[in-house]
């Protein structure tokens, strides 16, 4: 992973505990962690009027707690033109991460975290949208989801979207396409990535 992806990766995964989960104080992530930790505790947010729509068909994520890099089978890969994944540690949460690289030379990647920690699932994001510097609300494959983060950097080619998959969980898919000419593909293809996930968990 590149130091722009590793960096970011911190940052939005920080973003993912502040308004995902329920514990803690205001603490900010330690920004020399290793990509997907935090070591320190995050807010809580208030959910009682949900925003988020309901998952009429909800998905099981045990699977992918238990082995983030079976989220994309081989096939899978092939079409998106990434290499086999390579599981990242994900400390303070319950499941693992997985970062998968173009099969080009490049620095292009995708990163998948399952957030499992809140009860509140897409509504906790909806919740705290008023922090994001975009918030746009999307569906991926009949499933309510949202590109969303702190820090808009989609010029950069990166993207963040999160994909309410059941009532009570989030997966979490961040592009970085660091080639400037596949900048803009970087939310084209976050999308495609989350529909071949939801693919994966409905199989």
């Amino acid at each position: 992973m590149s130091r722009t992806a590793r960096a970011v990766s911190v940052l939005v995964l920080a973003t993912a505990a502040s308004v995902l989960t329920a514990c803690g104080d205001d603490s900010a992530a330690d920004s020399s962690s290793p990509p997907g930790q935090t070591d320190a505790p995050v807010s809580s947010v208030d959910t009682t009027e949900a925003e988020a729509p309901k998952v009429t068909d909800p998905l099981d994520t045990v699977s992918l707690v238990t082995d983030p890099c079976g989220a994309l089978s081989s096939s899978q890969l092939d079409r998106l033109g990434l290499a086999e994944g390579e599981e990242r540690p994900n400390e303070g949460f319950e499941s693992g991460a997985c970062s998968w690289e173009r099969t080009e030379e490049s620095l292009d990647s995708v990163n998948l975290s399952v957030i499992v920690e809140n009860e509140d699932g897409l509504n906790s994001l909806y919740a705290d949208k008023e922090s994001n510097e975009y918030f746009e609300p999307t569906e991926v494959a009949g499933y309510p989801a949202v590109y969303a983060s702190l820090l808009d950097s989609r010029d950069s080619g990166i993207c963040d979207l999160w994909i309410g998959v059941n009532d009570h969980e989030v997966v979490h898919i961040m592009t970085n396409l660091a080639s400037a000419e596949n900048a803009e593909a970087s939310c084209e293809l976050a999308a495609d990535a989350a529909e071949a996930v939801v693919t994966t968990l409905g199989s």
